[in-house]
């Protein structure tokens, strides 16, 4: 069996990976991330950056890597630099629906997959004071759009349509079957 490696220090994909059975190294790798172009196409491109910089020192594995955006009507809405940006992004997506794009790349000696999953999430109407107290926690700080779904962020979400997963920051299903095909080859 082929070893598998997540390109990835998020706390979110190493849960879900593990929910979903696999056992894997993590290496994290550094890439800069660019948000230029169709959400779509720059998941995808972050996602094959990622795994590829660990892939080139790994050849003998299979790698996954994978990046999610939040998208507000034509916006990339990136991880927030600073608390007053995070406070920004959660009003702009306030009362409003917006897309989550998750790219997952796999680089293996047997090939190569990359895909997308998109979620389409509504948020409900938040208040001022709900939107500093959670800038002032550390949640919002490395999280694309300034939330997480499956911490205090949750209070925002009315409603998800797609994969919860794909929100959190790995489409868990399609990254299953995706995996079990390169690692049973």
């Amino acid at each position: 069996m082929t070893q598998l490696i997540l390109a990835s220090e998020s706390k979110r994909r190493v849960d879900i990976l593990k929910m979903l059975g696999f056992e894997f190294l993590v290496l994290p790798s550094r890439v800069e991330e660019s948000s230029e172009g169709q959400p779509m196409l720059v998941a995808r491109r972050l996602a094959f950056k990622k795994a590829f910089t660990v892939w080139k020192e790994y050849k003998f594995a299979t790698v996954l890597g994978a990046d999610t955006l939040v998208v507000l009507g034509d916006r990339m809405l990136v991880k927030p630099k600073s608390r007053e940006e995070a406070m920004f992004m959660l009003k702009s997506l306030s009362g409003k629906w917006h897309r989550v794009v998750t790219g997952v790349c796999i680089l293996s000696p047997a090939g190569r997959l990359c895909f997308h999953d998109t979620a389409r999430v509504k948020f409900r109407v938040l208040s001022g004071k709900e939107i500093e107290e959670y800038a002032i926690t550390d949640e919002p700080m490395d999280k694309a759009g300034a939330y997480a779904v499956q911490g205090m962020g949750a209070r925002f979400v009315e409603r998800i349509v797609g994969d919860f997963y794909t929100v959190m920051g790995l489409p868990a299903s399609k990254t299953y079957e995706a995996l079990n095909k390169f690692l049973k080859l």
